[in-house]
């Protein structure tokens, strides 16, 4: 998709990129092999021309940040798929919801391949040097809740990865309410052990390995990985689903 796209280039909106996909340039390559036949204003000729070769050295060298930059944020879920490889789903258990008391306990992250956790008073520390690896983050209301408490107990530590929050786009796509919920409309199931088990019962066995039950951890870590996995599943999903209703000549 992000091939596709002309959202990024200044002066470009929806209406003008749809108008080149009516036009048959249905991608970057094509305005550079066919611009000729496109009736633009000098400027934009120039504009378009200079930020397609941008977007393609940009592609080249794995720079996200020039998407980042440049696309609408909304928008911004276009680049998964060239940056799959460099991206990791993310979700924390805390034992709150950030009052001052409040602390995370795990965060899982998945690459697709791996599944790693980071738990307070073992390895939590390490987040900060291994999520630098990425380009692309992706949650599940992690704008409201699990990028900011992770700023909170890091000294404000920076994300410049692109973040792509699926809460939002599912709410475009018309599904509301919490991740298992959602997870249940789209038959999305959890193991066994887990299946069942909520937010607050995350709380209450992190307590419980507090209290010296080294098993609870265990069911913890296999909630939070139910909750991480699950995100890869939902961003595919939601990939497919926002292409589609773009109704592009290139999806038929």
């Amino acid at each position: 998709m992000l091939r596709h796209t002309f959202l990024h280039v200044p002066g470009v909106g929806e209406k003008t990129e749809r108008w080149l996909w009516q036009n048959n340039i249905l991608s970057w390559e094509d305005y550079l092999k066919n611009s000729y036949q496109v009736k633009l204003p000098r400027k934009m000729h120039l504009t378009l021309s200079l930020f397609i070769k941008f977007s393609l050295d940009a592609l080249l060298r794995g720079n996200v940040y020039f998407f980042k930059k440049f696309l609408p944020e909304r928008e911004l879920w276009r680049v998964y798929p060239e940056f799959r490889k460099k991206t990791a789903f993310l979700d924390i258990e805390t034992t709150g919801l950030g009052k001052d008391t409040d602390y995370i306990t795990v965060v899982g992250l998945f690459d697709g391949e791996k599944m790693r956790f980071f738990i307070q008073g073992k390895n939590l520390q390490d987040f900060t040097r291994v999520i630098k690896r990425y380009s692309v983050i992706v949650t599940y209301n992690g704008k409201r809740f699990d990028l900011p408490f992770l700023k909170t107990t890091f000294n404000n530590l920076d994300f410049p990865q692109v973040h792509i929050d699926l809460r939002y786009l599912l709410n475009r796509l018309g599904y509301f309410g919490g991740l298992k919920r959602i997870e249940k409309a789209l038959g999305i199931k959890r193991c066994e052990m887990v299946k069942d088990l909520t937010g607050y019962d995350a709380v209450k066995l992190w307590n419980r390995y507090l209290d010296g039950d080294p098993e609870a951890l265990e069911v913890l870590l296999s909630y939070n990985r139910e909750d991480v996995v699950n995100l890869k599943y939902l961003m595919e999903f939601v990939y497919r689903k926002m292409v589609k209703s773009l109704a592009c000549p290139f999806n038929k």
